[in-house]
C-alpha cells in the first residue's frame, strides 16, 4: 500500500524574523507569520488530508489548526524541535564574537550545541517520533497525513529515511514550507526508506 505524508513547517515567530536559533523556546506565530500562512492556505498550497500528527510546540500546533481545523491529529513529543542550549534564543549578531559560537562555525556548523542537546541524540530522538507515525499510519491504512512540525526534525528525518545518500542541510526549507513523501510499505517494511521525496 502506498502512503503520502506531507512534511510541513510551522509558520513564522518574532523570533524567526530576527533569525534567532529557536527551538524549546516556545514561542506564538506572529501577525506577519499568520498573514503569510493564510496566503499559502488560500493559494491550495497544502493537500487534504485525513489525519496529522504535530510537534507539541505552539507554533506547531497554531499552524496545524490553521491549515487542518476538524482534521483528528495526535501530538508526538519526540518532534519537537532541538535544545539550542546556549544558542537559544540568540542570532548571529548576537553570537558571533562568542568562542562557543567560533568554535561551532569553524566546525562547518556541525556538533552538538553548547549546554543543549547532543545532536546525534537530537536526529535519533526525530526518527523515533517519525516511526511512531508511520506505525501508525501503516496499521490504520492512512492514505494522507500531514506532520506538522519544525526545520530541523525535517532534516533531520530527510537525512536518515532518503533513499540516496545526503546531508543534514540538504533538506533546510523556509517557514510555510514543506515535502511530499511517498511511502511504500513494502520498501518501508524490507529498507526503512522513504520511495518519494518532492518539495511541496
Amino acid at each position: 500500500m502506498n502512503h503520502n505524508i506531507f512534511l510541513i513547517r510551522h509558520a513564522k515567530t518574532e523570533t524567526n524574523f530576527l533569525r534567532k536559533y529557536i527551538g524549546v523556546t516556545d514561542d506564538q506565530l506572529c501577525e506577519s507569520g499568520i498573514t503569510e500562512l493564510k496566503k499559502c492556505i488560500s493559494s491550495g498550497h497544502y493537500p487534504a488530508v485525513d489525519y496529522v500528527f504535530v510537534s507539541p510546540l505552539l507554533r506547531c500546533q497554531q499552524t496545524r489548526e490553521m491549515i487542518y481545523n476538524g482534521v483528528p491529529f495526535e501530538i508526538i513529543p519526540e518532534l519537537a524541535e532541538c535544545d539550542f542550549g546556549i544558542f537559544e534564543n540568540m542570532n548571529y549578531e548576537q553570537l558571533k564574537d562568542t568562542r562557543e559560537y567560533q568554535n561551532w562555525i569553524n566546525n562547518g556548523v556541525k556538533g552538538n550545541f553548547p549546554q543543549g542537546e547532543n545532536i546525534e541524540d537530537f536526529k535519533s530522538r526525530c526518527a523515533a517520533g517519525f516511526e511512531k507515525a508511520v506505525t501508525k499510519i501503516i496499521e490504520k491504512r492512512i492514505v494522507d497525513c500531514a506532520l506538522v512540525i519544525h526545520g530541523g526534525t525535517i532534516m533531520a528525518i530527510l537525512e536518515k529515511y532518503d533513499r540516496e545518500r545526503s546531508n543534514f542541510h540538504d533538506w533546510k526549507l523556509e517557514n510555510c514550507e514543506g515535502y511530499k513523501l511517498l511511502l511504500e510499505t513494502g520498501i518501508w517494511n524490507k529498507e526503512k526508506k522513504l520511495t518519494e521525496i518532492i518539495k511541496l
